[in-house]
């Protein structure tokens, strides 16, 4: 159970700080001139849209780790470690082709809906359909482990991820876009990759 924890806590918090999770939040607010309070309106429903799709897939797959707990427990034990492990890989091999896998919302096309309301809506529809994979490793886990596991890693998710993004557009918007976040985002599938190898390490040694 603190393997979860530890993991799911950490994969939200690199989804919260990542760029593309809070970044064109802040440069549609300043082309549309919001308020501080419209920018954080449409963070939190996009937010909260991402975070819903990510839970709602993470029950299906939660629910594949109660059969692979009722049926072959040794599998279900090795499965988070070599999910993460693979998924690691994966974001590897995007950033060593340059392709931004992590760009939830196209934010020039999205500028193309003029009303407020409209971009809500396209917001929350981009991000409600663009649910984070890598947590899912740890919904897997948690299924094996019953319901309250699958609870915790749902909470920690939603509350996690959508605070940071809250906290990240407040900072960017009192100055934070002096910061490089160019570097962060060219690297953040670099970044993803070395986060979910270095878990996927943990979980083995942790594990066995």
């Amino acid at each position: 159970m603190d393997t979860i924890f530890v993991g799911s806590l950490t994969l939200s918090l690199l989804h919260a700080l990542i760029p593309s999770h809070w970044l064109p939040f802040v440069t549609i607010s300043k082309t549309e001139q919001w308020t501080s309070r419209q920018t954080l309106t449409v963070t939190a429903n996009a937010g909260l849209a991402h975070t819903v799709s990510t839970t709602l897939l993470g029950i299906l797959v939660s629910l594949a780790g109660w059969q692979l707990a009722a049926n072959y427990r040794d599998l279900s034990e090795r499965a988070i470690p070599l999910l993460l492990l693979a998924l690691g890989l994966w974001y590897l091999m995007q950033h060593l082709r340059h392709h931004h896998v992590h760009d939830h919302i196209d934010a020039d096309a999205v500028r193309k809906q003029r009303s407020f309301s409209g971009l809500l809506l396209s917001l929350g529809i981009a991000m409600f359909l663009s649910p984070c994979l890598e947590i899912e490793a740890y919904f897997l886990s948690a299924g094996a482990q019953g319901w309250s596991a699958v609870m915790m890693v749902a909470l920690i998710y939603n509350v996690i991820t959508l605070s940071g993004m809250l906290l990240m557009v407040m900072l960017a918007r009192r100055g934070m876009q002096q910061l490089n976040a160019d570097w962060f985002e060219h690297n953040e599938n670099l970044i993803t990759a070395l986060t979910l190898v270095g878990l996927a390490i943990l979980n083995f040694f942790i594990e066995f």
